[in-house]
This record gives C-alpha cells, sequence and structure tokens, in this order.
C-alpha cells in the first residue's frame, strides 16, 4: 500500500470520513445498479452480476461473441476504439469476459454505456 492508500483508509475509517465513505458506497452502488440494468435490458447475449465488495464490473460475453462470430479480443478493441477503457477479463478466469472500472460519476458511466449500445454491442462493425 502507498502513504496515500494507507492515510485514505485511515481517513475513511474516522468519523469524519463516514460521511464520504457513505457517499463513495451510494455513488458506487447508483453506477452498479445503472449498469447492471442497462446491459440486462440492451446487450443481448452479455451477462452480468451485480459485483460483491468492489467497484469492478464483470461482462461474460460468451454468447454474444458467438452470435456475433467476434473474439473477445475484438470487443474490447472495438470499446477502445470509441472511448471506452475496460479490461481484458480473460486474466481473471473469464476466457470470453470483460472488466470495467465503475467509480466514476454517473454521468461518464452514462456516457460509456451509449457508446457501447451504440457503437459495439449494438451496431454491425468490421
Amino acid at each position: 500500500m502507498n502513504v496515500l492508500s494507507m492515510h485514505a483508509l485511515i481517513g475513511a475509517y474516522k468519523p469524519e470520513g463516514y460521511e464520504w465513505v457513505e457517499e463513495l458506497r451510494e455513488t458506487i452502488s447508483g453506477n452498479v445498479n445503472f449498469a447492471c440494468d442497462y446491459i440486462t435490458q440492451h446487450f443481448e447475449g452479455v451477462s452480468v452480476s451485480k459485483p460483491e465488495g468492489t467497484y469492478m464490473l464483470f461482462l461474460d460475453c460468451t454468447d454474444w461473441c458467438k452470435a456475433h462470430g467476434k473474439t473477445i479480443a475484438e470487443v474490447e478493441k472495438a470499446g477502445w476504439n470509441v472511448g471506452v477503457a475496460w479490461q481484458d477479463g480473460r486474466m481473471f478466469h473469464g476466457p470470453c469476459a470483460i472488466r470495467m472500472n465503475l467509480a466514476l460519476p454517473l454521468t461518464r458511466v452514462q456516457e460509456a454505456f451509449e457508446r457501447l449500445d451504440k457503437y459495439v454491442f449494438n451496431e454491425e462493425w468490421v
């Protein structure tokens, strides 16, 4: 742990840090709820479950990739090409998965999902 992380952790568990921690929890919970609902409603063939104790979302794209003849590497690249920074999930034992960081403002999460909807998961691309 670096020095800044250590002091942030100490501060979060002091009484004056409780308010900040609660606001952080609310923000991340809202982002997770938005993302999971959006995926379920808009990305057919992509499955997700709500994370426990983290702000990282794990998208299983197995069915989507099979239906569209794409590899997870191609999906990852397509997201990066439209400005969505996400991570290959294979190193986390998801052979056809993507990891997404949801620790950011909701407006940025919404923008990312609109891009993924329009340019990756619901658009035919080469």
